[in-house]
Order: C-alpha cells, then sequence, then structure tokens
C-alpha cells in the first residue's frame, strides 16, 4: 500500500545504567503495590469504582510512589479483581505496567520523559528511520512499560497484539 504510513506500536528504551535500575525498581514496586492494594481490596470486599481507588492510593502512598500511578494501578487491580474466580493472580516482579499517554512526554524522535518511581525521567529511544517519518513515536497514545530479555521497550496499548507477542 503505497502512501500509507505504518504507525509504530514499539519503541525500544536506551536507558543508561541509572535509568535500567529505575526502570526495574519502577516494576518491582508497581506490582508489590499492585499485590498489596488487591489483597487489602479483597479484604475490604471492594472491588471496583472510588472505594477500591482510595484503597490503591494508600498502598501507592506507602511505597513512596507517585501519584500519577494511582489511576494505572487501580485499572489493573480493578481488572484482575473481575476474573477472580479460582487461584487468585498475583502481579509478578517484572510485569508490564500500562500507563496512559500523560505519562509520556515525547521531546522528539529520540526520547521520551515518562514517569517512573522517582518522578519523570527522559530516556532515549531508539526509532526505526525506516518508517517514514520523524514524527515522536507513540505519542498522545497509551503504552506498557515491557521488561523483556533484560531490555525496556514500550507497548502501544491501544492495538490488539497476538498471543505470541505477550
Amino acid at each position: 500500500m503505497l502512501g500509507v504510513m505504518a504507525t509504530v506500536d514499539e519503541v525500544e528504551l536506551l536507558p543508561d545504567g541509572d535509568q535500567h535500575k529505575l526502570l526495574v525498581a519502577t516494576l518491582e514496586r508497581a506490582n508489590r503495590t499492585s499485590n498489596a492494594a488487591r489483597a487489602a481490596a479483597l479484604q475490604s470486599n471492594v472491588f471496583e469504582g472510588a472505594p477500591l481507588r482510595e484503597i490503591v492510593k494508600k498502598e501507592v502512598e506507602k511505597a513512596k510512589l507517585p501519584e500519577l500511578l494511582v489511576r494505572p494501578i487501580a485499572d489493573r487491580v480493578e481488572e484482575s479483581l473481575r476474573r477472580r474466580a479460582g487461584k487468585q493472580q498475583k502481579f509478578s516482579q517484572y510485569q508490564a505496567l500500562a500507563m496512559p499517554a500523560s505519562a509520556f512526554k515525547w521531546g522528539g524522535s529520540d526520547r521520551v520523559t515518562m514517569l517512573t518511581a522517582s518522578g519523570r525521567r527522559t530516556i532515549s529511544v531508539r526509532v526505526d528511520r525506516g518508517r517514514g517519518d520523524l514524527r515522536p513515536p507513540l505519542a498522545g497514545r497509551p503504552a506498557a512499560l515491557v521488561y523483556r530479555n533484560g531490555e525496556f521497550e514500550l507497548w502501544a496499548t491501544d492495538v490488539e497484539r497476538k498471543s505470541e507477542d505477550d
């Protein structure tokens, strides 16, 4: 299809050593906080809405995570509670964390300022110049911070993926 630009749905992050540690800590702390919030919600018999967000907010404060992570964590805990039949799922240590578009500020096509456990940080990204444009990748799109094979990526969450991509 000539003239149609492919959209970028994944971007490789290129963190330096300190940023890599911070991104690992972000996933670890967000997932521990998600598990704690889920347990507290089950204990309180709360499964959605404002009462769940209040529980998540308390857990986010305990974990000293940025307040902007309350909504993404509440959303994932609520989704998990909807699937509560049988064994209770736990969030794994490095499970991906989906965040809204507002968690990212694209300063060009080669860097992103994103929300982490210690506030916002600017991180370089690898861009495929063969995609045909120089606009910031994933700008204005929600994305998940994914840790795979020792490297970090951002995956657009507004697209459906095949199971082998997960």
